[in-house]
């Protein structure tokens, strides 16, 4: 083999090393930075979400809030504890970032606000 293919190729390997762990990372960023629900006085927006598994959703407390206000589960897939899925409770500035690991369904609420404060949360096989 001569030695210009013997570059070319360890050229070549060289940059599949290296874009295989870029388009991971890019994956895990995609993952982490997830979607955005808006906490506002008695609402959530969106109101129902599709996400797949592994996925972090970000919930923001908006900065006009007079009312304080959580993000409970009141119910999800088989086998994840209520516990998992309780946001601190309060008005302004709040952030929570619950991990939605196993698919299924989860339905949120604001104990605060609990008949006007909902939402679906449906988490799809990655």
């Amino acid at each position: 083999m001569s030695g210009t293919k013997k570059g070319l190729l360890g050229a070549l390997a060289a940059v599949a090393a290296i874009a295989a762990p870029v388009a991971l990372a890019a994956d895990g960023a995609e993952r982490a930075r997830g979607p955005t629900v808006d906490v506002g006085d008695d609402f959530y927006s969106p109101t129902d979400l599709t996400v797949k598994s592994e996925t972090k959703v970000k919930f923001k407390w908006l900065p006009e809030n007079t009312d304080p206000h959580n993000v409970i589960l009141k119910k999800g897939p088989k086998g994840v504890s209520k516990k998992s899925f309780e946001s601190p409770t309060g008005s302004i500035g709040v952030k929570y970032a619950p991990t939605f690991e196993k698919p299924g369904t989860y339905n949120l609420l604001c104990t605060i606000h609990p008949d006007v404060m909902k939402m679906k949360v449906t988490v799809k096989k990655r």
